[in-house]
């Protein structure tokens, strides 16, 4: 069975522990081999999920901050709570292969109401929806 909403949530904790380390994509492979440890009752296909967007952020985190950033008025990408621009990240690097952008917006938005401040769904939402072609 393939839990698309909980390897969103392990998506975001990964990202948000790289950024955090401010990991180079090039370091981040032990941490991920790491973190894989610590969810364990992951499948092979959720785990192949996971690491296909993380790899897609970290091989892609500038054209992704620039999609962000170009949709952020009067805001700048490193004021952003690291929760929130982790989960921008997360939805557009998702939206790379999947193309139904209404769930992956109302996936992250559930998870924002869940990780991140009271409001700040509201400006990931309008920032996806622009950002996500």
């Amino acid at each position: 069975m393939f839990r698309i909403k909980y390897s969103r949530e392990i998506i975001l904790k990964i990202l948000y522990q790289l950024d955090i380390r401010k990991c180079a994509a090039v370091e981040s492979g032990p941490l991920i081999e790491e973190y894989f440890q610590t969810f364990k009752r992951v499948n092979p296909d959720e785990e192949e999920f996971i690491r296909r967007v993380v790899q897609i952020v970290l091989d892609n985190q500038a054209e992704i901050d620039a999609k962000i950033t170009a949709n952020l008025i009067d805001w700048k990408l490193s004021r952003l709570a690291l929760i929130d621009r982790n989960l921008m990240r997360m939805g557009i690097a998702e939206a790379t292969f999947n193309s139904e952008k209404p769930i992956i917006i109302d996936d992250v938005i559930r998870i924002a109401k869940k990780y991140s401040d009271q409001d700040s769904y509201k400006l990931i939402n309008a920032i996806l929806d622009k950002a996500i072609e």
